[in-house]
């Protein structure tokens, strides 16, 4: 049955037209041969009509094969330049359908396929631009998380608040992009204001000179509420917002209030002036641990600055600090006149400590502190008292000691430590000098003996060092 299909005339197919072409090709010959075996085989002359229809007929069968063939052949053609162009990357190309015979359906195969081609390249380029949006949003994530670390090991690492208040608005102001950062604290001496404290890519002076009173309009009431308010070009917001953004110039803005202790300290705000930008989920949410971070911050350095207040000892030296002598100073001054007793006060100065630092180093410097200060509590009366109250400062407390038993206790003080050996370094020496004050000669308050105390030491430096005035 498929044999008899494959000879049938009835399809409009290549292999029909193949066949026709045979036959209309196979007469020519076949004619050719007729003529010759009746006019010269069997010698019986033909007239000229008849030949001449015959050549007539033999010539237009040629000449309709020739065509047929042609029609088949063109789109076979045709259809192989095409072909090679699309191989060579130009799928925009399209194959022209003339027949519905198989070369129109294998046209008819190569377009759909190129179809299907520009289609997934089409996917692939959205799946590029997605997976580049995503690596970018990773890579803001990781920069965001990065940043978080680094606040963090300040805060622990005990730094200056200014700086880690500065390492904050750096990263907030890179959350979105491009991106400006505002940090908004009470002023110094109006703690109901907030003024612009610290900046990042902010060029409005209008939020430079901005100024937000508690309670008092948008960002005052979000103070007030600790409500988050943001802005941007596809969230329709309300006319107080819309009036916010006219008088301050700005396009897109979201305002975190920084919250310790169940009390607005300040105010984050981010923002940028871009056109048809929409704040992400993602990027409030880092926005909001910032924000924390930021309050954990002042909270650190309430802590520390409370803990140093608490704290009567000097860590290196374990000498008392300064404000405990100053304390104790002002109450053994009060009891010695109470039992009209003395009391002395003597500083000591370490002569040329910085030309010792930076030639022996840190470790060493250390190093020499710490047997300087055991020379010092040394020295110190069962009921007296040594502190160091600076770097290079340090000091005794003697209750019961005159002006002159006091000198001569410093004495003794300034000969130990000049003798002393230190370890490393080019210097291998220190001297010290020293001022001696006595209540109520020099003074009857702690300030008064220490500043006199003070002014003799300067004396000291003066008349060439390593002395007691």
């Amino acid at each position: 049955m498929d044999f008899f299909k494959k000879l049938s005339l009835i399809p409009r197919s290549l292999r029909c037209k193949l066949l026709i072409v045979f036959c209309l090709m196979s007469i020519i010959p076949l004619l050719v041969s007729l003529y010759i075996v009746r006019d010269y085989i069997f010698s019986s002359k033909g007239d000229i009509i008849s030949v001449s229809w015959v050549i007539f007929f033999c010539v237009v069968i040629t000449f309709l094969g020739l065509v047929l063939a042609k029609q088949m052949v063109e789109p076979v053609i045709e259809m192989a330049f095409e072909t090679r162009l699309i191989a060579n990357g130009d799928i925009n190309r399209q194959i022209h359908i003339r027949t519905e015979d198989e070369i129109g359906e294998l046209g008819r195969s190569i377009n759909e396929l190129t179809l299907n081609i520009r289609e997934k390249i089409g996917e692939l380029k959205s799946y590029g631009e997605k997976t580049k949006l995503i690596n970018t949003e990773i890579h803001k994530k990781v920069l965001a998380l990065s940043g978080l670390l680094q606040i963090s090991e300040n805060i622990s690492g005990f730094a200056e608040l200014e700086d880690i208040i500065g390492l904050i608005v750096e990263k907030v102001a890179h959350i979105i992009d491009p991106g400006y950062a505002v940090l908004f604290l009470p002023k110094p001496n109006d703690l109901e204001t907030l003024e612009s404290n610290a900046s990042s890519n902010v060029t409005n002076n209008d939020l430079r000179d901005l100024e937000i009173k508690l309670g008092n309009g948008l960002l005052g009431n979000a103070l007030l509420s600790g409500a988050v308010i943001y802005a941007d070009s596809k969230t329709k917001t309300s006319k107080q917002i819309e009036d916010f953004k006219e008088e301050n110039n700005i396009k897109n803005f979201a305002a975190f209030p920084v919250i310790s202790r169940n009390r607005a300290i300040g105010m984050f705000l981010i923002g940028n002036d871009a056109e048809d930008f929409a704040f992400k989920a993602d990027d409030l949410d880092v926005m909001k641990i910032f924000t924390k971070q930021t309050a954990i911050a002042y909270e650190s350095d309430a802590l520390t600055k409370k803990a140093k207040e608490l704290a009567i000892k000097d860590d290196l030296t374990d000498l008392y600090n300064e404000k405990y002598i100053a304390e104790r100073l002002e109450e053994e001054i009060k009891r010695a006149i109470l039992y009209q007793r003395p009391c002395s006060y003597i500083v000591f100065n370490i002569d040329d400590f910085d030309k010792f630092r930076s030639e022996n180093g840190e470790l060493s410097t250390e190093k020499a502190l710490k047997k300087i200060a055991l020379a010092f509590n040394k020295n110190a009366t069962e009921i007296g008292r040594a502190a160091r109250l600076a770097g290079d400062t340090f000091a005794l407390l003697l209750p019961e000691k005159n002006k002159k038993e006091a000198y001569r206790i410093a004495e003794e003080v300034r000969r130990e430590i000049e003798g002393l050996e230190l370890d490393g370094g080019r210097v291998r020496r220190l001297t010290i000098s020293g001022g001696v004050s006595e209540n109520p000669i020099d003074g009857t308050t702690a300030a008064e003996l220490m500043r006199k105390a003070a002014t003799s030491v300067s004396i000291a430096k003066t008349q060439g060092k390593n002395r007691i005035v």
